[in-house]
């Protein structure tokens, strides 16, 4: 009998465990149907604190208004008479341990979870259940009957730990037994086999609740587990979400200047050609290309060469608009893109920034770096229909520059002459 009912103990937790529960944290205790790890079953109380809080709130003024009714019939029975007095103070006294109770439960919902509380307060209510033998032998024919039904009610009707409500029980089994036996004159045999009939719904009630106290803790189990998927998953989605911005930086953009590369800068350039042609808006185009950048990379080496590309770079973002969208095309050719601008105005804005370029003091080591640059300037005209007619003719600009004997800017009209930019003539003829 016993080995059986081990195995089905055993068997009931295994089956009733969560798959995630072979960590040996979530395992449970057999008898006890807690988790083995305190830590475990301290993070499952504070979690079920409000649920099991309310359940003992309900148990609890259920209580008090079934004791508060049944005054009535106490009165009805035995009139004004001592025996009254005795049974009202018994349920005046069981009434203010739920009262004290409930307002423990009030302020802190942890009470509801450690069991002491409830199992205390049933102690106090046996007592007053076995006045009832001796203060109203009249209806002990009831008091038997409702016996059963109370130590069942012990496991499921008030919120408690497993342990403490088996204690609960079986004390209440022996001391019913001893009173019913003293009350009525029977010989230890009889009282042990009453003790025998209550231990029934003892082990229906300690079965009923165990299951309920495994299903309750394999739903947290399996809560958890969801929550730790759902954290993983938003994790994995924020690793996603930087690598996607990773790659797509290292897609659009020069790792060296951090300006665009030429496959986004190309890209731009249709978008803002499109929008151009849409809103019939100018749009330039400024090529920059830095004088005797060959020299500094074979006087001083390829590390100085970076450094004023980084420099040349960073300047382009602080003298030009947010609107402007400047890229490296490669090597130490630049481009710059002006939209509503026009041939002009672009020319002017790419005039103040080599002024600013050429006062530019790189340091590097022990040496302070220098440079000019070369730029050709073109507007787009409505009838190009790809971005390459308006490179070739910047470019072009830009050659006649570098020809002319660099450090200017150029300017490509629509008639295909080359002009020089001069702030106070704005351009003449080379």
């Amino acid at each position: 009998m016993r080995d059986d009912l081990t195995t089905m103990l055993s068997l009931s937790v295994q089956t009733d465990m969560d798959p995630h529960a072979t960590d040996p944290q979530w395992r449970l205790a057999r008898w006890s149907a807690e988790f083995r790890d305190t830590r475990t079953e301290t993070r499952y109380r504070q979690h079920a604190k409000h649920f099991v809080a309310r359940q003992l709130v309900v148990s609890l003024c259920t209580w008090l208004a079934l004791m508060t009714v049944f005054v009535v019939p106490d009165f009805v029975s035995m009139g004004w008479s001592p025996r009254f007095l005795g049974m009202l103070a018994v349920r005046v006294a069981v009434g203010l341990c739920v009262l004290a109770l409930l307002r423990a439960v009030w302020r802190d919902p942890m009470v509801a979870t450690r069991g002491l509380g409830a199992t205390g307060l049933l102690g106090v209510g046996l007592a007053g259940y076995l006045a009832v033998f001796l203060l109203r032998p009249e209806i002990a024919i009831w008091t038997y009957a409702l016996t059963p039904l109370i130590l069942i009610m012990l496991f499921v009707f008030m919120p408690n730990r497993l342990l403490y409500a088996l204690g609960m029980a079986v004390a209440a089994a022996i001391t019913i037994s001893a009173m019913v036996g003293y009350s009525h004159g029977w010989r230890p045999r009889e009282q042990l086999i009453l003790l025998l009939v209550l231990t029934l719904p003892i082990f229906t009630g300690y079965i009923t609740a165990r299951r309920m106290q495994i299903l309750q803790r394999r739903q947290y189990t399996q809560i958890m587990a969801t929550r730790r998927a759902n954290a993983m998953l938003q994790q994995e989605a924020a690793q996603r979400a930087v690598l996607e911005e990773t790659l797509r930086i290292q897609a659009s953009v020069d790792p060296l200047t951090g300006l665009n590369n030429r496959r986004e800068y190309e890209k731009l350039f249709q978008h803002e050609m499109a929008r151009a042609r849409r809103e019939r808006t100018p749009l330039s185009l400024a090529m920059v290309d830095l004088d005797h950048f060959k020299h500094i990379n074979d006087e001083h080496g390829h590390a100085a060469g970076d450094a004023v590309l980084k420099a040349v770079a960073q300047l382009l973002r602080e003298q030009l608009r947010s609107a402007d969208i400047t890229g490296r095309l490669g090597g130490e050719e630049f481009a710059v893109l002006m939209p509503n601008t026009s041939l002009h105005a672009c020319a002017a804005v790419m005039q103040r920034v080599l002024q600013t370029l050429q006062t530019l003091r790189i340091p590097f080591g022990e040496h302070s770096l220098h440079l000019t640059a070369t730029v050709g300037v073109a507007q787009w005209h409505g009838g190009e229909e790809n971005p390459d007619a308006l490179m070739q003719r910047a470019d072009a600009a830009l050659y006649s520059g570098k020809k002319a004997g660099r450090g200017r800017v150029m300017t490509a009209l629509a008639t295909g002459e080359v002009l020089a930019f001069s702030p106070s003539s704005q351009a003449q003829a080379t």
